[in-house]
């Protein structure tokens, strides 16, 4: 989810996610999937609270794609990792998750999360920004990874 957000330098990204230090440039550590797509969330939450990109990266399959509104796709899991990385660095520092819902089958499932979004940029008030996704996950040796992302503002 990331896109940058009128009157901020802080671009969003969702889903999604996610985790120790921010992590900016290659992302060597091969994708650590989940038991449950569910748990997704719970990853992304500790992942953003730790500041952690590569983290949160780590659950895209290495040729995932993250849609965004009005703004390119992200395609691949190095450039959602980057993006998570400017999003962190440019101060967003918490999400939370509201509902989750989720459908599954033997090796596809989708999740469809409301989310909540934090964003300090150093010197600057705190801002919020709220969002929903739709996102696809594969089941791979690695567990359940994400292998396409698209949100939206919500109001």
């Amino acid at each position: 989810m990331p896109k940058a957000l009128p009157g901020s330098p802080v671009s969003v990204l969702h889903l999604a996610a996610g985790l120790a230090a921010l992590l900016a440039g290659a992302l060597p550590v091969p994708a650590q999937g989940v038991a449950n797509p569910r748990d997704a969330a719970t990853v992304l939450t500790e992942a953003v609270a730790a500041r952690n990109a590569a983290a949160i990266a780590n659950l895209y399959a290495p040729e995932s794609l993250v849609m965004n509104p009005g703004g390119p796709a992200l395609q691949g899991r190095a450039a959602i990792g980057d993006a998570w990385a400017r999003n962190l660095a440019g101060g967003l520092s918490q999400i939370e998750f509201g509902e989750v819902r989720t459908e599954r089958g033997q090796d596809r499932a989708a999740v469809v999360w409301s989310w909540t979004v934090t964003i300090a940029p150093p010197g600057q008030p705190a801002s919020q920004v709220r969002g929903r996704s739709l996102v696809y996950f594969t089941l791979t040796p690695q567990g359940w990874l994400i292998s396409a992302d698209m949100w939206h503002p919500a109001p």
